[in-house]
């Protein structure tokens, strides 16, 4: 999906849109596009009927594809779903395997998340201090500014 598609995209899902969003989604979700995948694991159309419970079900499907898809943005909501335990029935995963992922496709934001859950340990995240110290300080030099923050609170200590 070109950069100018995906700025309309996102633009009319800020908007609100979903209707028209979805119809400049369609041919690219039966492509298989993971961008388009990502953002169609985000809404629901009031036509088609779906329940929570089918919505829930196929935005996992979609997010767990977009990722695998290399949109990074969805490995880091997997991670954050999987370590609060939201909408997360398969246990195979955890959210480290998310958020490693996340990482290794350069979103930084998930250093902070990881790195912080890693530092204090929490969840399903074994607590890791030194990675998880690692990880803030390479959120805080990516412009992170919670990270900044994180690492004020920690040096205090």
């Amino acid at each position: 999906m070109q950069n100018e598609i995906k700025q309309k995209a996102e633009a009319l899902l800020e908007n609100g849109e979903v209707e028209e969003l979805y119809e400049l989604l369609s041919p690219y979700l039966e492509q298989g596009d993971a961008y388009a995948q990502f953002l169609y694991s985000s809404f629901s159309l009031e036509t088609s009927g779906e329940t929570d419970e089918e919505f829930e079900a196929r935005s996992m499907q979609l997010l767990k594809s977009a990722s695998e898809g290399g949109v990074a943005e969805a490995s880091y909501r997997l991670g954050v779903m999987y370590l609060y335990g939201d909408a997360v029935n398969d246990r195979t995963k955890s959210s480290s395997d998310y958020f490693e992922r996340a990482i290794a496709q350069g979103h930084s934001h998930s250093k902070f998340t990881y790195g912080f859950n890693l530092y204090y340990g929490s969840g399903d995240v074994k607590q890791d201090k030194t990675r998880g110290l690692k990880l803030l300080e390479e959120a805080a030099q990516e412009g992170v500014e919670l990270a900044r923050e994180e690492l004020k609170i920690i040096q205090l200590r």
